[in-house]
């Protein structure tokens, strides 16, 4: 109930961010034909020019009955986002009750998990529920296994269904053998082993999980064409040095989750400086060795495996490459590792209570009240940041002023409210930084056609698609700026070359049809305009144009 009730703000937003092309954008999810596709594509298959790293049917499959339900109305989208991180803090709760055999150690740790306010992006951004979604599975097959552990057989076949449909609804479930290796390693069954035997018998039931991912591996291989591809070129040297600063800035999260937001300056380290490296390294190094110390002397087999979920699942996020260039950091990545941090405060806050002579279970709750009463509030206040894209973006270029990403949505809202000037002017600020940038090459140019400015708009057009050549819309909005400024026979080429890239893209057919009928190609004409008719239904000017050009019988 207090997890619900710290989201329930949430309820009345819109769809921001990607939800507009992942969600509102993607006709994939409009119909249950298209189910089998799913477990053949990435997530942004629907955009064709766009590689992509995420290859999640689980996820797809979430998408299409949330639009069986509810259409485009952001509610019930939001509602089932909301509910499915109510479901995976029940979860939470019954794994830390399942480690600790303690009600309080539970309560406290679902508690925590639940309202912390590094969440808010995972249940406030509704294309962000891959989070809590892969989270319930995961945390489901991990329960399967302890079962199984226990002594009932048919759990492990449970585990194993429950992993792969974690896996396949976000890559990063691929921490649960790892985990598994980890708590067989820290609970043996059997406590006087050599360490060899220790190893294998740790190894063995983590076995399986392997198993299912490799068979998750080739789908994914022939869907993404490759295991993962490289967004961001980086040295091995900059990887490594950029690593204590992200995990730093995790840290800092966790413990001070103020000032959250969508988007971040995290530069890559290219050297070994005090403040990006050295600093960072001390720091995560103080914390490390704070947990080994703890468990050392109370040798409790639970700090050791709450700081493995803590630290494992942070593991994948460290290959930078595969991330675009300044968003190697979110808070929505926490969202499992937090797991972990929830079950150290629960430790850390019972423990104190039994100093403080308060053993009993309510006498620790109220131990705890002030941290959830103050996750509480910077949750709710901090949760309005994804009210609306205008704010989000907003918030991004207050924090992150560095980040061209945020810039240039922020001046993509402006031009969705015809705030031309605005919007040009961010786009410029971005272009000063990252002249090479195709993506605000290609909203400056857009832009400039929108406002009338027909020369702007076909110059910095024909450089976006100089930097990015496999991205129709690119030649179907030049094309769109050659018209107006009547050079017929280079509109004509890139309309043809905008259909031969994205065959699906919805407007060219019509377009050129349009030129077509003007330079008198009636039959020609009318066979575009069916064209789009048949790739779009709901044009209904395609439809006019149609009708008019038919022969009458």
């Amino acid at each position: 109930m207090l997890t619900a009730l710290a989201y329930v703000a949430t309820l009345q937003f819109q769809f921001v961010y990607d939800d507009e092309s992942q969600i509102v954008g993607n006709q994939l999810i409009e119909q249950w034909r298209f189910v089998p596709y799913y477990f053949h594509m990435q997530v942004w298959g629907h955009i064709i020019h766009q590689e992509g790293n995420y290859y999640r049917p689980i996820f797809m499959i979430w998408m299409r009955l949330n639009y069986a339900l509810f259409g485009f109305h952001p509610f019930g989208w939001h509602l089932t986002t909301v509910l499915m991180h109510v479901l995976a803090t029940f979860l939470v709760f019954k794994l830390a009750k399942r480690l600790s055999a303690r009600d309080d150690i539970a309560l406290i740790a679902a508690a925590i998990f639940g309202v912390h306010p590094v969440h808010v992006e995972a249940v406030s951004w509704v294309s962000s529920v891959t989070e809590a979604l892969f989270a319930v599975l995961l945390i489901s097959s991990f329960l399967c296994f302890l079962d199984w552990r226990d002594g009932r057989p048919n759990a492990r076949g449970y585990s194993l269904l429950l992993y792969g449909l974690a896996i396949f609804s976000k890559e990063t479930a691929v921490v649960m053998m790892p985990i598994v290796f980890v708590y067989a390693w820290i609970y043996p069954r059997a406590e006087q082993q050599s360490l060899a035997r220790r190893f294998a018998k740790a190894l063995l039931p983590a076995l399986p999980y392997l198993a299912i991912t490799f068979a998750y591996l080739y789908p994914r291989y022939l869907a993404l064409d490759g295991l993962f591809h490289t967004f961001t070129p980086l040295p091995i040297r900059t990887k490594l040095l950029t690593i204590p600063s992200v995990l730093w800035f995790y840290l800092k999260l966790l413990f001070v989750p103020v000032g959250l937001s969508g988007f971040y300056d995290t530069p890559y380290v290219t050297s070994a400086s005090l403040g990006l490296f050295w600093l960072p390294l001390i720091g995560i190094s103080i914390f490390a060795a704070g947990l080994f110390y703890w468990w050392w002397k109370t040798r409790d087999r639970l700090v050791a495996f709450a700081s493995a979920m803590l630290i494992v699942p942070l593991l994948p996020l460290m290959n930078f490459s595969v991330f675009f260039q300044g968003e190697i950091a979110h808070d929505r990545y926490l969202y499992t590792p937090s797991i972990g941090f929830a079950l150290l405060v629960a430790i850390a806050i019972t423990s104190i209570g039994k100093r403080l002579r308060r053993s009993s279970q309510w006498g620790e709750l109220l131990l705890a009240a002030p941290i959830l009463a103050i996750f509480v509030v910077l949750t709710i206040s901090q949760s309005l940041y994804w009210s609306d894209n205008l704010v989000l973006y907003n918030r991004g270029v207050q924090v992150a002023p560095n980040n061209n990403l945020a810039v240039n949505n922020l001046a993509n809202e402006f031009e969705r409210r015809k705030m031309y000037p605005q919007a040009l002017a961010l786009y410029s600020k971005v272009l000063e930084r990252k002249p090479n940038f195709y993506l605000t090459n290609f909203n400056f140019g857009y832009v400039s056609g929108e406002a009338g400015d027909f020369q702007t708009c076909a110059r910095f057009l024909r450089r976006a698609a100089a930097l990015d050549s496999t991205d129709g819309s690119t030649f179907y909005y030049l094309a769109k700026c050659e018209i107006r400024l009547n050079d017929f026979d280079a509109a004509e080429t890139d309309l043809h070359r905008a259909m031969e890239i994205d065959p699906r893209l919805q407007g060219p057919h019509y377009t050129l049809g349009l030129l077509l009928k003007q330079q008198g190609h009636t039959q020609e004409a009318l066979d575009e305009f069916r064209d789009e008719l048949y790739k779009n239904p709901s044009n209904a000017d395609a439809r006019r144009e149609v009708e008019g050009l038919t022969p009458k019988r």
